[in-house]
C-alpha cells in the first residue's frame, strides 16, 4: 500500500535546502536551545490550525520553522541516540508530484468543451511541490502528534488555477489512570475544489477547520464507555460556491464490549447539526439548508481469522429540514469490509456501503448544499512481492441520488441520478529507506440520467517523497 495518499496535491514554495547542521561535539546545550527555538516555532504555528483563525503564516515565519525542523532532524540531533526515545520523532519531508488528466473539468464531449474552453482539448497537467513535518513526542504517558504541510501547484494551461494550500494538525492522545484514555485535536487543511461539478477552470478554495475530543473510560472487563464531539467548519473562496459554507457539530457516545480474542461490537449514538448561513435561492424561494440529524446503531470489528478480518457498521439515520422537509432522510445506512492476507505478500479487501454526506466523501462530489445517497461496492488488492515494491489496484461502482437537493423536490424535475466506476492501478518503489517513488494510474467513467452530467477521463500522477 501507499505510505501516503497519492490523489492528494501536496507541494510547497518553501525551499528544498532548509537543514541548518549542528555539530555533534556541541553538545546538550546546543540540543536543548534548538528544541526552545522549536517550540517557539511551533506556538506561531498554532495560528495556522487553530480553528477559529483564518491567519495564514508568513514566508518568514515558514523559512524559521523549516529551519527548526531542519536543525532537530541534522545528525547533531541522531548523534545521541541516549536522549531520544524511539517514540519521539521529528522528521521533515519534501514532496514532489507530477500529474496529468485528459478530461480536467469533466466535460462530456467536445462541443460542451468548445462552448466552455473554447477549445475541444480538455487535457491538462500539472506540478505539485510540498515541504513540512511529523512530529511525535512521548512524555510519560501523554503522546502530542503534530504535522505541517505547506503546498503549491501549478498548471500548464490554465494558470489562473494556480493555488498555494497548507494541512496541518495537533493531537494529544492523553491517559488518565489505569481506566480513562482518549485525544484531543485540532485541524486546519486549505485546498482548491474538485472541478468535477463546476465543469470550467474557476479557482474556488476550501478551508476546512476541524477540532475532535475522543475518550473512553474502562468499565469492569470487557465493557468500556466511549463518548465524543467534533466540530467541523468548511468555507469557500469562489462567490458561487457560498451557498455551501457549513459548520456541523456532533456529539456521540456508546457502550462497546471486547472479545478474549480482540473482536468488539458497540452501540453508538450521534447527534450532528448542520448550519449553513447562505441561503440557497430556489426560484424566488431562499431556502435554508440547516438540519439535524441522529445516528443510531451498531458497529463492529470481527477477527475471524489470524489472516481474516470484517469491519462493520449498521445504523438508522434520521436527518431533518426546517424548510422543504419533504427532503427529509430516513433509512439504514452502514458499511461492510473485509480484509484477508491471502499470503505473506498479499492482501486482498473488498466493501460495500451506504451512506449520506453533505460535506466530504470521495466519491460524492456534490454542488449543492445538502446531501446525497451514496450506494456503492468497491474492492482492492495490494501485492508486495519485494521489500522494495508495492503493486496496489482498486475497483469501485456508486450509485449517487441527489435526493437532497431542493431544487429537485421543489420541481417536477426527476431526481439527479450518477452511477460512477473507477478504477485504479498503482505501484510504490523505496528507492531507498527514506526515499519512495509512486506511480498511480485512473480511469473514471459517468453515466447521468441529467444532460451534460456524463464524462470520461483518465489520469496519471507520479509522485517523489523523502524524509530526513
Amino acid at each position: 500500500m501507499m505510505g501516503r495518499p497519492l490523489s492528494r496535491i501536496e507541494r510547497a514554495g518553501c525551499g528544498w535546502k532548509f537543514a541548518v547542521l549542528l555539530d555533534a561535539a556541541q553538545g546538550a546545550r546546543e540540543r536543548e536551545s534548538a528544541f526552545d527555538l522549536v517550540q517557539a516555532a511551533l506556538r506561531r504555528e498554532t495560528r495556522l490550525i487553530c480553528l477559529q483563525s483564518p491567519q495564514l503564516p508568513t514566508t518568514t515565519e515558514i523559512g524559521v520553522f523549516l529551519t527548526m525542523l531542519g536543525m532537530i532532524a541534522s545528525p547533531a540531533w541522531a548523534a545521541d541516540v541516549t536522549e531520544q526515545g524511539p517514540d519521539e520523532t521529528f522528521m521533515p519531508y519534501v514532496r514532489a508530484l507530477y500529474g496529468y488528466d485528459s478530461n480536467l473539468f469533466r466535460l462530456q464531449n467536445d462541443q460542451e468543451a468548445r462552448a466552455v474552453l473554447r477549445t475541444s482539448n480538455t487535457a491538462e497537467s500539472y506540478l505539485t511541490l510540498g515541504a513540512g513535518m511529523d512530529a511525535n513526542l512521548k512524555m510519560s504517558r501523554q503522546t502530542i502528534q503534530a504535522h505541517v504541510e505547506l503546498n503549491q501547484t501549478r498548471f500548464n494551461t490554465y494558470g489562473q488555477l494556480d493555488n498555494d494550500g497548507h494541512d496541518a494538525y495537533l493531537k494529544w492522545a492523553w491517559k488518565i489512570g489505569s481506566r480513562a484514555t482518549g485525544d484531543v485535536g485540532v485541524a486546519d487543511t486549505l485546498k482548491q475544489a474538485s472541478y468535477t461539478n463546476v465543469k470550467q477552470p474557476v479557482k474556488n478554495q476550501i478551508r476546512t477547520r476541524r477540532g475532535t475530543l475522543n475518550g473512553a473510560i474502562q468499565l469492569a472487563y470487557p465493557w468500556q464507555v466511549q463518548f465524543g464531539m467534533e466540530s467541523v467548519r468548511t468555507s469557500n473562496d469562489a462567490a458561487a460556491q457560498l451557498l455551501q459554507d457549513a459548520t456541523v457539530d456532533a456529539l456521540k457516545g456508546g457502550l462497546q464490549y471486547r472479545s478474549d480474542k480482540g473482536s468488539t461490537v458497540a452501540w453508538v449514538s450521534r447527534r450532528s447539526e448542520g448550519r449553513y448561513p447562505n441561503r440557497q435561492l430556489i426560484g424566488v424561494m431562499a431556502v435554508d439548508n440547516d438540519y439535524q440529524q441522529w445516528d443510531n446503531g451498531v458497529a463492529a470489528v470481527w477477527k475471524l481469522s489470524e489472516k481474516t478480518s470484517m469491519t462493520g457498521k449498521l445504523n438508522f439515520t434520521q436527518r431533518g429540514y426546517t424548510d422543504v422537509p419533504q427532503r427529509d432522510f430516513s433509512g439504514l445506512t452502514g458499511l461492510l469490509s473485509l480484509g484477508w492476507n491471502a499470503t505473506e505478500k498479499t492482501t486482498l479487501n473488498a466493501s460495500t456501503y451506504r451512506d449520506i454526506d453533505a460535506i466530504e466523501s470521495s466519491a460524492i462530489e456534490n454542488t449543492t448544499a445538502s446531501y446525497a445517497l451514496n450506494q456503492g461496492v468497491a474492492v482492492g488488492a495490494d501485492w508486495k512481492p519485494t521489500a522494495k515494491l508495492t503493486f496496489s489496484t482498486r475497483l469501485s461502482h456508486d450509485h449517487i441520488a441527489y435526493a437532497g437537493d431542493p431544487g429537485f423536490v421543489l420541481s417536477t424535475q426527476a431526481v439527479r441520478e450518477d452511477r460512477l466506476t473507477m478504477a485504479q492501478a498503482g505501484l510504490q518503489y523505496n528507492v531507498r529507506s527514506n526515499t519512495q517513488i509512486g506511480l498511480i494510474l485512473r480511469r473514471g467513467v459517468r453515466h447521468s440520467n441529467e444532460a451534460l452530467e456524463s464524462y470520461r477521463y483518465n489520469s496519471a500522477m507520479i509522485n517523489v517523497s523523502s524524509h530526513f
